[in-house]
């Protein structure tokens, strides 16, 4: 299941890049989002490593892809695993945040998961809006 999102942001590519890259600031806009850890050490990038637990489900998460200000690929294992691509390019608002979460279930979470599309995308576009919020403050 694909869910995808598009959204301006009044701050920088780099301040909106460098908010979804630490994954730890997912507390304070994505309200899943109970526990966020850094597992790997400072700084941030292509490698690193986190554990957040989302909605009561621990995740496994590594940046795949790190192209500071533009594009950021999150590989998430958990139960469905996740991946979770950003691309971010300068707008005459900022920045243009384009997202994309493909979710991949497995037994009869798939089914679940096929019945809760329109609630999970709808919740996809608040996040957004939050994260939005987070980076204009």
């Amino acid at each position: 299941m694909r869910a995808a999102e598009r959204i301006q942001i009044r701050c920088s590519p780099e301040h909106a890049f460098d908010t979804l890259a630490d994954m730890r600031n997912e507390t304070q806009w994505n309200s899943g989002v109970s526990v966020a850890e850094l597992r790997t050490g400072e700084p941030i990038a292509q490698g690193s490593r986190f554990h957040i637990v989302n909605n009561g489900t621990p995740y496994d998460v590594i940046v795949q892809n790190y192209e500071r200000p533009s594009s950021l690929v999150f590989e998430a294992t958990g139960n469905p695993d996740l991946t979770i691509t950003y691309r971010l390019s300068p707008s005459s608002a900022g920045t243009e945040l384009a997202g994309e979460l493909f979710f991949r279930p497995r037994g009869a979470n798939a089914l679940l998961f096929a019945l809760l599309s329109p609630v999970i995308r709808r919740n996809v576009r608040r996040q957004f809006a939050s994260l939005k919020s987070l980076c204009e403050r």
